[in-house]
């Protein structure tokens, strides 16, 4: 008997070893299944950062286990309760207690969060948060997970902020936020470029230290530029709270009546030049996709500003669903900017707009009512002229000429334009001294200028650009290392490829109807790193862009784009003295994705942020030179300058073909050139020729 017993016990203590191994192995099959559950991970990546330990990722894994919605709702919950900022585990305790409350409580179709302004959005931490949020649900593996199906993410959770001012106006960025709040680095930028500006031996072309003093305090903490908004109005605007150091860009639905009901407010207070104190819904969107889906809509006007935000410090970006007025006595009250200014220059023999020759006069207008405003404006076009008096009363100051270049809105602008005029109509003793001295026609672009300054202080890469001439042996020097080292690995195809000697003849060539340019890039070493070959040409006020090349070490660097910038300018500069006109569209050549030796597709990419569009139809090459092929397969892509059109005239077209033949590739009677011919027998079948996104031509492998 007492064997049968330990027999007993030894098969049950047998079973209970299996038992437990079994027990082990599903427990440690079960830790590894919810170790790389999606959600738990996703938890562990966006929160973890935020102290959120493992015990409330598991609870929350539990409470949001049905729901993909209720799983991504948790993490924005999370985010914007902490405010992107780490808590301790007893407070992971009261927000998973909250957000139970919140979703049981909501609609479920139509979740919302009450913030009682924009500020907490402001801060790093937050977008940080909300970066981590986007880059790990984006994912194309995760995706699925949390039901995502659409290319333009977006929140599930609408946030309303109770109080907050919209205005149609963008801010600039502070010096202070360039140099990352580094006061050292501010004054040495202060102090050397006051040290080139006093260069005695030329006075009459250097701004004066209190001038400079001027420019250097109004950009300091960030002045902001009101939008073009009565047309082509794109939504543009931002919701502040105090003033612009405390707001957020965003963009007004324009796909549902938002967008115009929010310009109708604006233009209810155009006189007072107030913008609308609103109750706003906002959602966050991945900025990437959300921007790329605004192209089209945007004005090229403002199309700087655009770039601006979406290359600025924010990771999200952030659309106006809805929004209520506020109808109280601080809605009457309320003005929110810090800056009213004007910005003037000193005129000299150089087109381009140089930020170490500006001077900006500015007057503080937080939360000013309308009776302050006007007061604020006044007082600003009075020191303006109080300055110039005392410039011209010191003799060696006599030949000295500034140029008006713009305000912050265009009231402020017209009431300095009126003021000057009358006071240089007076007769008076400063009228007298201003006549002639004070020239009231700007000649560069609000965007030209912004983007000058942001050059001129970017403390990134340094570049220097080189404009080749025939009078300049050093700079036929220069294009040779460019022919040599870049330009002919960028054009493989010898069809495409100019000959060293026909650029050379191209820079004899001369004319009233055109202007050539070689612009090359070098680097702070003396290295040439790219190069731009563009003409204008004056009957159709278009600039054409053969080619942009960038070495290949630098591209994807931002090189590409302060080159195309510089070019901006120089064909503004020519539409100016040739036209007197704002430049009116920019074409470009492009080798379609058939014909590329970019597998990566970027330079669409490139083009297609610069707003270029491809022009539908068959565009052909004619042989550059004697022995070379016509080449098929290029795109003519065109960047209107000054609207969104959808297509352009085919006159207007033609008229670009055949002044590039004729000047840039010396074709004397392109009606001749079988090409030509043939373009225009396309062309003339139609009145006006369809402009097409970029991005689509990829995605549609056309």
């Amino acid at each position: 008997m007492p064997e049968l017993f330990n027999d007993i016990s030894n098969l049950l203590d047998f079973f209970l070893n299996i038992i437990e191994l079994i027990a082990l192995i599903v427990s440690i099959i079960t830790f590894f299944v919810i170790m790389m559950n999606k959600y738990l991970k996703a938890l562990k990546e966006i929160l973890s950062p935020l102290g959120m330990g493992l015990w409330s990722r598991l609870r929350v894994m539990f409470i949001c286990r049905k729901s993909p919605v209720k799983k991504r709702a948790f993490l924005e919950f999370a985010i914007l309760k902490t405010g992107g900022f780490p808590v301790i585990n007893s407070e992971w305790k009261d927000i998973i207690n909250s957000f139970k409350v919140f979703y049981s409580d909501s609609n479920q179709d139509d979740l919302h969060y009450s913030i009682p302004n924009c500020t907490p959005l402001i801060y790093k931490e937050f977008s940080e948060a909300s970066a981590r949020y986007f880059n790990f649900i984006t994912r194309k593996n995760v995706k699925s997970v949390f039901g995502i199906q659409q290319s333009g993410f977006h929140w599930v959770i609408n946030i309303r902020i109770e109080e907050a001012y919209a205005m149609p106006t963008c801010l600039l960025t502070g010096l202070l936020s360039q140099y990352e709040e580094s006061w050292e680095e501010f004054i040495k930028r202060y102090v050397s470029t006051a040290y080139k500006t006093e260069d005695s031996s030329n006075k009459t072309n250097n701004i004066l230290a209190n001038e400079l003093y001027f420019t250097f305090a109004w950009l300091l903490w960030g002045p902001s530029y009101e939008l073009e908004y009565r047309k082509y109005w794109a939504g543009l605007c931002q919701l502040s709270y105090g003033d612009e150091s405390n707001s957020i860009p965003a963009i007004a639905d324009v796909e549902t009546n938002v967008a115009d009901g929010l310009r109708n407010k604006f233009l209810e207070n155009e006189e007072r030049r107030y913008g609308a104190l609103i109750s706003a819904d906002i959602l966050l969107y991945e900025k990437k996709s959300f921007f790329e889906g605004l192209r089209s809509n945007i004005n090229p006007v403002n199309k700087y500003f655009y770039d601006k935000i979406e290359n600025g410090d924010l990771s999200f970006g952030v659309k106006i669903t809805s929004f209520t007025p506020c109808v109280n006595y601080k809605s009457k009250k309320y003005y929110s900017t810090a800056y009213v200014w004007l910005l003037f220059e000193l005129e000299g023999e150089d087109y381009a707009f140089k930020p170490e020759t500006s001077v900006a006069f500015f007057e503080h207008a937080n939360l000013a009512d309308n009776t302050t405003y006007e007061f604020l404006i006044s007082t600003l076009i009075d020191k303006s002229l109080k300055h110039f008096e005392g410039i011209y009363k010191d003799p060696e100051n006599v030949g000295r000429r500034y140029r008006l270049v713009c305000a912050m809105n265009d009231k402020i602008f017209a009431e300095c334009v009126d003021k000057y005029t009358e006071v240089i109509g007076s007769g008076s003793e400063l009228g007298n001294m201003l006549k002639d001295r004070i020239i009231l026609e700007p000649k560069h672009s609000p965007t030209e200028v912004f983007a000058a300054y942001d050059e001129y202080f970017s403390p990134g890469k340094f570049m220097e650009f080189i404009e080749v001439s025939l009078d300049d042996p050093d700079s036929i020097t220069d294009l040779g290392r460019f022919y040599t080292s870049i330009y002919i690995d960028a054009f493989k195809d010898e069809n495409e490829r100019e000959t060293f000697d026909n650029f050379l003849h191209y820079l004899k060539q001369t004319g009233d109807g055109y202007k050539y340019h070689i612009v090359l890039a070098k680097d702070e070493s003396g290295e040439i790193i790219g190069g731009c070959v563009f003409d204008y040409f004056k009957k159709s006020n278009t600039g054409m862009i053969e080619f942009i090349a960038i070495g290949k070490d630098m591209q994807s660097c931002g090189m590409g784009t302060k080159l195309y910038t510089h070019v901006l300018s120089i064909l503004s500069r020519d539409a100016h003295r040739m036209n007197k006109k704002t430049l009116e569209y920019v074409c470009c050549e492009l080798d379609s994705p058939e014909i590329s030796q970019d597998s990566t597709r970027k330079y669409i990419y490139f083009w297609n942020k610069n707003n270029f569009k491809y022009i539908d139809f068959k565009y052909l090459q004619p042989s550059l030179s004697a022995g070379k092929k016509p080449v098929e397969g290029l795109w003519l892509t065109i960047s209107p300058m000054l609207t969104t059109e959808k297509e352009v005239s085919s006159d207007l077209i033609l008229s670009i073909i055949a002044d590039y033949m004729r000047y840039a590739m010396s074709i004397d009677d392109p009606e001749a050139n079988e090409e030509y011919r043939a373009m225009k027998k396309e062309l003339s079948e139609k009145k006006n020729v369809e402009l097409k996104d970029l991005r689509k031509m990829i995605a549609n492998d056309l």
